[in-house]
């Protein structure tokens, strides 16, 4: 039986299977955090309008809103990120929570030579056909 592997004595066999470890079932990649949100029961609209909202908080505005246990989870746990990234200087993680909410600014790429078109040119037996 030329080829074939004695799998019991194959080092890289997974012996560790879901069998032998049935607590490994079912777990899979973490959910981000705006699925466990719709789950919970917020909108997008919600969610949003907190995006949208908490970057004109005060500082002391943000810190009443994290610790106040009557605001929404998402207004607190977005308050609190923008607070750590205010207080470690993270603007890039501020510009990443505020364009959540607005967008990205739309990129424009210049795919001309020196503002002259780009063209193309096809040869089909003596025809030349410019694009």
């Amino acid at each position: 039986m030329a080829g074939n592997k004695d799998i019991h004595n194959d080092p890289k066999h997974n012996t560790n299977g879901f069998r032998q470890n049935p607590q490994n079932i079912g777990k899979g990649r973490k959910k981000k955090i705006y699925t466990i949100l719709k789950e919970s029961g917020y909108t997008a609209d919600d969610i949003k309008t907190i995006f949208g909202e908490i970057p004109f908080y005060t500082l002391r505005d943000a810190q009443e809103a994290v610790k106040d246990e009557s605001y929404p989870l998402i207004l607190r746990t977005i308050a609190h990120l923008m607070i750590n990234a205010f207080k470690n200087g993270d603007y890039n993680k501020i510009k990443e929570i505020v364009e959540h909410f607005i967008g990205k600014a739309p990129a424009s790429v210049d795919v001309t030579s020196g503002g002259d078109k780009i063209t193309q040119i096809f040869k089909i037996g003596d025809q030349e056909i410019e694009f």
